[in-house]
């Protein structure tokens, strides 16, 4: 018994837990790194001049609707309920994708990506055909990108963007319209390289929480509202925020607190960067255009996410909707382009650890083709736009 006792492992210390939950994000860290380094050697100092308060409250009243969502049950329920009705790969294959892309416009990537992904991975552990069910898998990622463009609450560099160009809202959706709209096209037209084969589905439907649905449903759309400006936002998200503590507090265990934080890292940052004058003369001369805005939005996605690229262009260029739809695409692509990636490829590995190899494969050969076709339809876009 005291052999038992002294081999038990000493519970972690809240510095400790603290910690590992610092480091636990790379993007964060890594932004809170170079934020400090600014802050410390930069000509501005500690600067809020670039922060965006609506922004950072509003993206944290949704993150809290959506985690609500996530006990709802809603969502599994509509992607269970298609994917019965499958009767072959392809047609399987389409329900999936087109679910990602129609839930995309309303949730979060991340909520869409970690409820569609590990069900599809489910379903079709026993389809003999891999390559199909790795093609499937790896179209549920651009849907998701491609279908969270249209609203400005779609994802959080299309919030931001919204609000710190101030665009209105029907050129706004005139633009992310043509987009998703064009996405939505690719993705079914890319669809027919899924081999027809005949399967049986083996999924039972499962309930939903009809009561709690309307709840986050009825909280959603207040936030919405608050996005076009129906009523101030400090005041949605404190309604949010009483009702959720009340009804539902576990969800604000869940909330994506390193993105808010990588938020306000980088508000610092380009606060400092204004200054450095060699830094802001390189992106005003290849962010001179709307096409060339465009593309360099999409490139530097590549390298440091979507949503830090945004914030990075955003004060050095007028061209708002070359940095929303450059932004949007340039989720698609490699690995860091969005945490919504990293996601999926944390789902594979843990699903599928035996057949990561083979999903990567595909993943990466069909995000580079839709990455330069939705870039070839961006560039039209902000062209005529």
């Amino acid at each position: 018994m005291e052999q038992q006792l002294l081999h038990q492992p000493s519970p972690q210390s809240p510095l400790r837990r603290f910690f590992e939950w610092f480091i636990r994000d790379k993007v964060f860290l890594v932004s809170f790194i170079l934020a400090m380094l600014f802050v410390i050697f930069g000509r501005a100092h500690f600067t809020t001049r670039f922060f965006d308060y609506k922004v950072i409250f509003t993206v944290f009243g949704i993150m809290l609707v959506i985690e609500g969502f996530r006990s709802t049950g809603l969502l599994t329920f509509l992607g269970e309920t298609l994917v019965k009705r499958s009767a072959n790969t392809r047609q399987l294959v389409r329900f999936t994708t087109n679910l990602t892309f129609f839930l995309a416009i309303f949730f979060t990537n991340d909520l869409t990506i970690l409820t569609v992904l590990p069900l599809y991975m489910l379903i079709t552990r026993h389809i003999e055909n891999r390559r199909s069910v790795y093609l499937g898998a790896a179209f549920i990622l651009p849907a998701c990108h491609l279908g969270s463009s249209l609203f400005p609450f779609g994802n959080p560099h299309n919030l931001y963007l919204y609000s710190f160009y101030h665009i209105p809202t029907l050129h706004f959706m005139m633009a992310t319209g043509l987009l998703w709209f064009s996405g939505l096209v690719v993705l079914n037209l890319a669809i027919f390289l899924i081999d027809k084969e005949p399967i049986k589905v083996k999924t039972e439907v499962q309930e939903f929480k009809k009561r709690r649905t309307i709840i986050f449903v009825a909280l959603l759309l207040v936030m919405a509202l608050s996005v076009f400006n129906a009523f101030p936002y400090i005041w949605a998200t404190a309604f949010v925020v009483v009702v959720i503590a009340i009804y539902r507090p576990k969800c604000f265990r869940h909330v994506d607190y390193h993105l808010l934080l990588t938020f306000i890292c980088f508000f610092l940052i380009v606060g400092n960067i204004v200054d450095i004058t060699w830094i802001t003369h390189t992106i005003h001369a290849v962010a001179n255009g709307v096409q060339s805005t465009f593309l360099s939005t999409v490139v530097v996605s590549q390298f440091i996410s979507n949503i830090s690229s945004s914030v990075l262009i955003s004060p050095f260029t007028t061209h708002g909707i070359s940095v929303v739809l450059g932004a949007d695409v340039g989720g698609i692509g490699t690995f860091f382009a969005s945490m919504a990636t990293l996601i999926a490829y944390k789902v594979i590995r843990m699903q599928s650890h035996h057949e990561a190899a083979g999903f990567v494969k595909y993943f990466l050969l069909s995000n580079a083709c839709f990455l330069v076709v939705m870039t070839l339809v961006g560039l039209v876009i902000v062209t005529i736009i």
